[in-house]
């Protein structure tokens, strides 16, 4: 049966909205469109959606390896990935030939006519003929190994009539061993060691066509605004990145004059009104959209006053005024010593989920989108995009946010699984996806990402982000909030625990791995994070006691949000200049590239981050370093709270050109202050005076609240400085320092190299786990 070929026509029919990145996708060559993907679906995880045909749709539940559903109809891809909506993911629309909660299909194995105990487990699907085959592992009791393939159809009956068929292909199967599908009223035995064939006809239905989705909503505001990016930063009863609609409602009074103030507040965005985060900007939405929304969240006014009504961060924020860029300010330009090149084409709007080389050099790119692709990139090395080709050779996967080559082969990590992609007849697109582990604990909720992908001595690296949205009588699955080191059987095992939305692994300084964590409830501020056996990392919710909370291990370096972190992502070592050997990360939210300088003190990492690089297209999700030297940026965002200034896609390539810049190359903890390192030598003649630093110290509160405040926040006074001999490093007196505190400095901005240049920026923020000795 003719599959759907088209992806603009499989974006609306099936996805039930029409949105296509690649309007034009004939301009570069692609794999097979994605009538076979994998989502969560109808709340159910790990779910395999196949479009047999434009009569019959059929979705398998990939954890238990059965057919959940048979239906006319189609899928609303809804989600932060498909339409930057949190709180929701893929549900069907139409209606079922077959749904398992009416029928539900098992496998039975029965051993010399007896019922035997059995695992099974799914290996994954391939591509031959126009024809999917999905393949499963089935291990009686006995051990033995035995390989299922099933194929499903749509096929017509005799009459016409819609029929599913499927067919399935045993090997493997010992003697005395039957396999049976089962459901209510039907009982299926497969022939062992061959292959058999059942076939289910259907009743003919009419056309179908996708839900009214306002229906859905006791509140035109409230449908609006789920339409809208606004439950990605607002929720009705907490704050996160924004004020909760309860304390909107508190605050503001339904009055003629307030809401037209709100609205222009809407339309334009803005900050200083409820703290330092950002508000997005909303132009194309019109006055009267607002007005129902607003009419919506001024409904909400609780009818007693929440506890603790406007805490002091909920009024309004004075923001610093005069903060240069690099000096108070968020950096605005590239990074002097490296040279920038976008390396996309114009219809190739990536939001990059993964990026990896392969050894011949060209350039893999996993998309975070609605194809849920991966492309192969020749020529990006050239940095110029006429010499640019770009094939996509894999389609359908879940929300890939992982990547990586090993020994010429390619591995990606979906929302829940880690899968081998092969290509078995040699056209370089992908026939086979390859389930090697897909047996962590998972749910159907939105915020459960897989994020990675780092191979180490024989051993894949990955983390796993906590749920988000989980009802007072749901318990996180007990991987989530896990760093996990899986092998090549697919066997696992984790190495700490406690992370809240750990969005970046790679390796680091002295071959060490680090990853990043996102602030939020119980994670006070943004982290860099030596991987350690053991370790836990303050987000309590996985643990099997929330009432017995081990010690929390401190960060390598706190990463202050809206200050020089908010969202970030993959870090790794530089491998060229005069920072070679230290790190950089990116950051989806606050945007750019920082800087990281570790040292070791007692045994244990910390260190300083700078602000390093901005001007990039998108906020800064993946960084690689390419076999020519050049680092390689994948920028993603959505509308809403997880993006850098809106923006949604980028690829980039950053190449050292060995200009100097002058800024501080290190700072480093001493028994009675630190010393302050700069790529240059400081301009001779220059008056140097304790009192143009700026050096403040506090400490993180973790808290059930988003965020955490700072605490004993204080200003420390330098007593003294010590100038080198060649003028490239300072050392600072500070009484005062206090372990287990973040301290930050901001150097005079008048400073000048010998050779004349001015700093690039004047601030670090140094993480004093422990002063040495």
């Amino acid at each position: 049966m003719k599959r759907f070929q088209n992806l603009v026509f499989i974006a609306v029919i099936i996805f039930g909205f029409a949105a296509c990145d690649n309007k034009n996708p004939g301009k570069y060559q692609r794999a097979r469109d994605p009538w076979a993907f994998r989502s969560v679906l109808d709340k159910q995880p790990r779910m395999l959606t196949l479009a047999l045909d434009p009569e019959c749709f059929v979705a398998y539940d990939l954890a238990h390896c059965t057919l959940y559903k048979a239906w006319k109809g189609g899928v609303s891809m809804e989600g932060a990935v498909y339409t930057d909506k949190k709180n929701v993911q893929p549900t069907t629309w139409g209606t079922s030939y077959f749904s398992d909660s009416l029928h539900p299909f098992k496998w039975m194995v029965e051993m010399d006519g007896k019922k035997d105990s059995f695992q099974i487990v799914n290996k994954g699907y391939l591509f031959q003929g126009n024809q999917v085959y999905l393949k499963f592992l089935l291990i009686p009791s006995s051990k033995d190994t035995i390989h299922i393939e099933e194929r499903p159809e749509f096929i017509r009956s005799d009459n016409g009539s819609p029929a599913l068929e499927r067919s399935f292909k045993t090997s493997g199967v010992p003697k005395g061993i039957t396999i049976s599908v089962e459901s209510r009223d039907t009982s299926f035995q497969l022939t062992a060691n061959n292959t058999s064939r059942f076939i289910d006809n259907f009743k003919s239905l009419p056309a179908q066509f996708p839900p009214d989705q306002q229906e859905q909503y006791d509140h035109r505001g409230r449908y609006f605004m789920e339409k809208s990016d606004c439950f990605t930063c607002h929720e009705i009863d907490k704050n996160t990145v924004g004020p909760s609609l309860h304390k909107m409602a508190l605050r503001y009074q339904n009055e003629k004059n307030t809401v037209q103030q709100l609205i222009s507040k809407v339309k334009e965005g803005g900050t200083g009104v409820w703290g330092k985060s950002v508000m997005t900007a909303h132009p194309n939405l019109n006055e009267t959209e607002i007005k129902v929304m607003l009419d919506y969240i001024l409904s909400l006014k609780p009818q007693e006053k929440i506890e603790n009504n406007l805490k002091p961060e909920d009024k309004k924020v004075e923001v610093a005024k005069n903060q240069k860029p690099g000096f108070g300010a968020a950096l605005e330009g590239v990074h002097p010593s490296y040279d920038l090149h976008t390396i996309r084409k114009q219809n190739f709007q990536p939001r990059v989920g993964g990026l990896a080389f392969l050894p011949d050099g060209r350039l893999l790119v996993a998309t975070w989108d609605v194809v849920g692709g991966v492309y192969l990139l020749d020529g990006v090395q050239t940095g110029d995009t006429n010499k640019i080709t770009v094939k996509r050779i894999a389609s359908g996967l879940a929300e890939p946010l992982g990547i990586t080559v090993v020994n010429g082969e390619i591995f990606v990590l979906q929302k829940q699984e880690l899968t081998r992609l092969i290509d078995l007849d040699g056209d370089e697109i992908i026939d086979e996806y390859e389930a090697v582990c897909n047996s962590w604990g998972v749910s159907g909720d939105f915020h459960e990402f897989s994020f990675g992908l780092l191979y180490k001595d024989g051993y894949f690296f990955a983390t796993l982000s906590q749920a988000m949205r989980l009802m007072s009588g749901e318990k996180q699955k007990p991987d989530r909030g896990k760093t996990i080191k899986i092998s090549m059987d697919g066997s696992y095992e984790w190495i700490n625990y406690g992370l809240r939305t750990p969005n970046g692994i790679g390796l680091g300084v002295d071959g060490e791995i680090f990853e990043t964590d996102n602030q939020g409830e119980w994670i006070p501020g943004n982290k860099l994070i030596h991987v350690k056996k053991g370790d836990y990392h303050g987000m309590p919710w996985a643990l099997p006691d929330p009432l017995s909370v081990p010690p929390t291990t401190p960060p390598a370096i706190w990463l202050p949000e809206d200050e020089i972190g908010n969202s970030p992502s993959q870090p790794v070592l530089i491998q060229d200049g005069p920072y070679k050997g230290q790190m950089l990360h990116g950051d989806v939210t606050q945007g750019g590239i920082q800087r990281d300088f570790l040292e070791k003190i007692n045994g244990e990492y910390q260190g300083a981050v700078f602000r390093f690089s901005q001007g990039l297209e998108a906020g800064v999700n993946r960084l690689c370093w390419g076999p020519d030297g050049a680092l390689y940026v994948g920028g993603v965002g959505m509308v809403g709270g997880w993006s850098w200034k809106e923006k949604q896609y980028g690829l980039q390539q950053m190449k050292y050109n060995g200009k100097p810049t002058f800024e501080m190359l290190a700072v480093r903890s001493k028994p009675l202050g630190f010393e302050i390192e700069f790529t240059e030598p400081v301009k001779n003649g220059e008056e140097i005076k304790a009192s143009d630093f700026l050096v403040q110290q506090w400490w993180y509160l973790p808290t059930a609240d988003y965020g955490g405040p700072k605490m004993d926040l204080e200003k420390l006074n330098v007593t003294e400085i010590k100038i080198s001999k060649d003028r490239t490093r300072f050392f600072l007196e500070i009484p005062g320092l206090k372990k287990e505190h973040v301290i930050y400095f901001r150097i005079p901005e008048n400073l000048q190299s010998a050779g004349g240049q001015s700093l690039w920026s004047s601030e670090a923020w140094y993480t004093l786990n422990n002063i040495p000795e």
